[in-house]
């Protein structure tokens, strides 16, 4: 098994390579207008039939008012358009997405504040595919990302602007760029500027402040690379999965969640540490939800999770939860780690790779708290949380890699004993996340330590 694998891989089915499709002429009775892939081709009774689900989906999402305005005129506005981009030519697809994206950010901010933030975008946009040397680019856009944090937190008051701009411009760069400008380094020819335009401006991303770290590449290798009912099929049942979700996050918020202070013995700890934990359905929801929509106008984007909750492993449990996150830093600083350490033994490129991604996780997390909340997120609980957690995924990664590559790692048990040993492995990993979890998300070490003490606390 190769030092990638052993991190990378995940319950995600493998993409097919990327292809691309030979004009064809073809009648319009055909489905198809000319030059069009065949995976365009339109067939309206499949399609009505696929709107009507949408219909209902979205009724689903009015009756129990899921999260905000902002979520349900997304929603409305993609119900809206996507009749219209499924009639268009093939060609003019993109641009068509990026207007209607354009149009809900100018329908959710208002005029002046869209304006500002898809001219701050389409700045850095430019400044990525500037024709100057990569590291002069690098700074340019870094330059201009030190300026918006310096609005951030107020210095630039002066501008017409409100100050909530800087925080949606991050919502859309704060890590996409990063992948961008990394794929112009290693591109072989120049990117056609609507790509850019339709990665950086995601419809379903003005109404999700957290938003999959969807990956450049991925997304031109599979627009359009099956038919587009299919495709169109998968996304609604994402959507659904992510509504059911949504509708969970919000029974175990008002239903199950208590205070800290209010634990007094192990039911309660355990209630609070398992409820605390499952508040992720909520961003679980999210990206499901955000992914579905963009399966409706053609993507076909692998998950995003699966089945967390039934990690067996602290590996599995990285590979199944937020997998496009996995998959970013894996391109960007694991394999990058581990071949400039080929020369030395693989336990140590291994170790020392595992280690990067972990602190390259809580930099980039500290880094997006700063742009969400104005406040950087260095806590020690914080750093506690990742430094357990990827110490731990480092001792199951050497592990894994001296396993022998021929026994299949995701095979079915086939006795009682090895879905009981499954079973213990899930109940393992399932509690020590919830209370890594619980660490993570208290105000101070000192204030998880009283709640462990008062949990664990033995009643007479």
């Amino acid at each position: 098994m190769s030092s990638q694998q052993t991190l990378e891989t995940s319950s995600s089915p493998r993409l097919a390579p990327h292809r691309r499709y030979r004009p064809t002429i073809l009648p319009r009775s055909s489905g198809l207008h000319e030059g069009e892939p065949e995976t365009c081709k339109r067939d309206w009774r499949k399609f009505v039939a696929i709107m009507a689900r949408l219909g209902l989906l979205l009724g689903l999402v009015m009756v129990y008012r899921l999260e905000g305005r902002a979520f349900q005129w997304v929603t409305g506005l993609a119900c809206v358009s996507l009749p219209v981009h499924y009639a268009l030519p093939f060609a003019w697809k993109k641009p068509f997405f990026v207007a209607v994206s354009v149009a809900a950010l100018g329908l959710i901010l208002g005029a002046v504040a869209a304006l500002a933030v898809v001219a701050v975008t389409c700045l850095l946009i430019g400044l990525c595919r500037a024709p100057v040397a990569f590291g002069v680019r690098v700074v340019l856009a870094a330059c201009v990302g030190v300026g918006a944090a310096a609005a951030r937190v107020g210095f630039a008051s002066w501008l017409p602007v409100p100050d909530y701009v800087w925080t949606v411009v991050a919502w859309l760069c704060m890590f996409r760029l990063i992948i961008y400008m990394y794929e112009l380094k290693h591109a072989t020819s120049r990117e056609p500027l609507i790509d850019a335009l339709s990665y950086f401006f995601l419809l379903p991303n003005f109404c999700f402040q957290l938003f999959p770290v969807v990956d450049y590449r991925t997304m031109q290798r599979v627009y359009f690379a099956r038919d587009i009912h299919e495709t169109q099929r998968v996304g609604l049942r994402m959507m659904l999965l992510g509504v059911f979700q949504l509708i969970g996050y919000r029974v175990v918020y008002h239903d199950f969640v208590g205070r800290p202070e209010d634990v007094a013995g192990l039911a309660s700890l355990t209630i609070f540490l398992v409820s605390n934990y499952l508040l992720y359905l909520h961003v679980a929801g999210q990206f499901h939800i955000a992914c579905g929509i963009l399966h409706l106008f053609g993507w076909s984007l692998p998950e995003t999770h699966h089945n967390f909750l039934l990690a067996r492993s602290f590996t599995d449990y990285w590979r199944r939860i937020n997998i496009y996150w996995k998959d970013f830093m894996v391109r960007i600083v694991f394999n990058p780690v581990v071949f400039a350490l080929k020369r030395r033994p693989r336990p140590l490129a291994l170790a020392a790779a595992t280690a990067g991604v972990f602190v390259a996780t809580w930099v980039l997390h500290a880094y997006q708290s700063f742009w969400l909340r104005g406040v950087w997120g260095w806590s020690v609980p914080d750093a506690l949380f990742w430094g357990i957690l990827g110490l731990l995924v480092m001792v199951n990664v050497q592990i894994d890699a001296r396993r022998s590559t021929g026994r299949g790692r995701d095979s079915e048990p086939s006795t009682v004993w090895g879905w009981t040993v499954r079973g213990a492995q899930t109940a393992a990993t399932f509690t020590s996340i919830c209370l890594l979890w619980s660490l993570w998300s208290s105000p101070s070490l000192a204030v998880w330590l009283d709640l462990m003490k008062r949990g664990l606390r033995l009643s007479y």
